[in-house]
C-alpha cells in the first residue's frame, strides 16, 4: 500500500529547509558581529543605546538588515539594548572593507566622550574565522630630553629634523644641533632666532630638508642652515635667520611645492605670525577657499583635508568643501603618510582634549567619512606636534611628556 503525501507536512520540510539554507547564508556574519557587539558593550557597559547601522562596503544591501539584528541580539546578550530618541548614547556601525578585509566600526558616543571598537576579518571569511587585527601603529623614539626637577624646563620643541650626525631641533626661540654617541645626545650647536615677533602661547613652526641643510619657519621667522659636504660627521653647521611673512610651505618635502591640482604636492600657505594657525590663503590656489586651519593633508584624488580652527575637520574634493563625518573626536594635529596598508594612504589623527597621555590613530578616507583603521596608540604624554616625515611612509610626533621632558618620536603602520 502506497503512502499519500500530505501537503502540510511537504510545506513544514521545505518551511525547515529554507531556514536552514537561511541561516547558514547568515551565519559569517555571526563570528565578527559577536565579538564587534563585546568590544562596544566593554566600552558602554549595560544600558541604553541609539543603534545605527551605515553600509560602505560591498555586503548586498539585502543582508545589512540581517547584520543590524545580529549585532542587536548579540548587544542585548551583553546587557545594552537597543533604544529610541531618548537615550543620550549613540552607536554608530560602519561596514567598510579594503581590497583585501572588510572592517566593522563602531562610534560610540557617551555624553561628550566618543569612543571606538573594530573587528577586522577575511572578506571571504567563514563563520569559523576569527576578526584579524587592524593596521598595527607602532611608536619609536628618535630623541628624548629630561631636565633635572628643579630646571625651569626644556624650551618647546616645535619640529624636528633628522641628519646625518643626529637631530635639529625648532624651538621656541632658537634651533639647536643635537649630536648623538657613547654618551647619550649633545648639544653642538644652538642659534637665537632673534625675532621681535609677539608668539601665541601654542606656537608653531616647522623644518624642510634641503640639500646640506635645511630652511626652518617660525612665526614671522625664517633661517637657513647649511654643513660643509665635505665633513662627514655634518658638525660644522651655519645657521642665519631673518624676519621674514612668506607663505610656509605645507610639506616637509623639499620640491614638493608645485600645483595643489595634481594632488602631488601641498602647495604654500601664509602663516598668521601673531597666532598660531594657517590663514586659508594658499598658492596655488586649488580651486576653493579654505578656512582658517591648524592641519592640511593631501589624499590621493586628489583630496584636500583640512581641521579648522573652529574644530571642524572638512574635505576638498573638487571644488566643494564638505564635512568630514567620524572626525568628532580629532585633535588639531593630523598628517598623511602613504604605507602601501589598505587604500594605500592613511590619516594620523591625535586625540581631541589636553590630555595626560594623548593617542594617535589611523583613518581611511572612505566618501565623506573618516573610519579608523587602527586601535589607538598611546603617546603616554601630549602631542604637541604632528607632520609627515620626509618620504612619506612615516609621521614624526612631539610628544610633551612633563613640562621638562620633551620626545619626538617616529609613528609607523604595520599591515595587517
Amino acid at each position: 500500500m502506497i503512502a499519500k503525501s500530505n501537503p502540510m507536512r511537504l510545506f513544514l520540510l521545505l518551511a525547515v529547509v529554507l531556514a536552514v539554507r537561511k541561516s547558514h547564508a547568515a551565519s559569517r556574519w555571526d563570528k565578527p558581529a559577536a565579538d564587534l557587539a563585546v568590544r562596544i558593550a566593554e566600552i558602554l557597559g549595560p544600558g541604553q543605546a541609539q543603534i545605527a547601522v551605515a553600509n560602505r562596503s560591498t555586503v548586498p544591501a539585502s543582508e545589512v538588515p540581517g547584520i543590524r539584528r545580529q549585532l542587536e541580539d548579540e548587544l542585548r546578550a551583553h546587557g545594552v539594548q537597543p533604544s529610541g530618541a531618548e537615550s543620550a548614547n549613540q552607536i554608530r556601525i560602519t561596514l567598510s572593507e579594503t581590497a583585501r578585509e572588510r572592517l566593522w566600526v563602531a562610534e560610540i558616543a557617551e555624553g561628550s566622550q566618543t569612543r571606538y571598537a573594530m573587528v577586522s576579518f577575511a572578506r571571504q571569511a567563514g563563520a569559523s574565522e576569527a576578526p584579524r587585527a587592524a593596521i598595527l601603529l607602532t611608536r619609536k623614539v628618535v630623541w628624548n630630553s629630561s631636565e633635572p626637577a628643579d630646571s625651569p624646563g626644556q624650551s618647546p620643541v616645535l619640529a624636528a629634523l633628522e641628519t646625518p650626525s643626529g637631530l635639529v631641533l625648532l624651538e621656541r626661540d632658537s634651533i639647536a644641533i643635537e649630536t648623538t654617541g657613547a654618551s647619550g645626545w649633545h648639544e653642538a650647536k644652538r642659534v637665537n632666532l632673534g625675532r621681535s615677533t609677539v608668539e601665541s602661547r601654542d606656537p608653531r613652526g616647522m623644518l624642510v630638508p634641503g640639500t646640506n641643510g635645511f630652511t626652518a619657519y617660525a612665526a614671522g621667522t625664517q633661517c637657513q642652515g647649511k654643513y660643509d659636504a665635505s665633513d662627514a660627521a655634518a658638525s660644522e653647521w651655519t645657521i642665519q635667520c631673518h624676519e621674514s611673512d612668506d607663505p610656509w610651505p605645507l610639506n616637509s618635502e623639499p620640491g614638493n611645492e608645485g600645483n595643489l591640482s595634481t594632488g602631488a604636492a601641498n602647495g604654500r600657505c601664509f602663516f598668521n605670525a601673531s597666532r598660531n594657525f594657517y590663514t586659508g590663503t594658499l598658492s596655488p590656489s586649488p580651486g576653493a577657499n579654505l578656512p582658517p586651519f591648524f592641519s592640511l593633508a593631501v589624499l590621493p584624488g586628489p583630496r584636500i583635508v583640512v581641521g579648522g580652527i573652529d574644530g571642524k575637520v572638512q574635505m576638498l574634493d573638487g571644488p566643494s568643501l564638505k564635512p568630514l563625518a567620524g572626525t568628532r573626536d580629532w585633535g588639531s594635529d593630523f598628517a598623511a603618510i602613504h604605507t602601501g596598508c589598505g587604500s594605500g594612504t592613511q590619516i594620523l589623527a591625535s586625540s581631541s582634549g589636553e590630555a595626560e597621555s594623548d593617542s594617535l590613530r589611523a583613518y581611511e578616507i572612505d566618501a565623506e567619512e573618516a573610519v579608523p583603521v587602527s586601535g589607538p596608540l598611546e603617546m603616554d604624554g601630549t602631542v604637541t606636534a604632528l607632520w609627515t616625515a620626509p618620504g612619506g611612509a612615516s609621521a614624526l610626533a612631539v610628544i610633551r611628556k612633563s613640562p621638562t621632558e620633551f620626545e619626538v618620536a617616529r609613528v609607523a603602520a604595520l599591515c595587517p
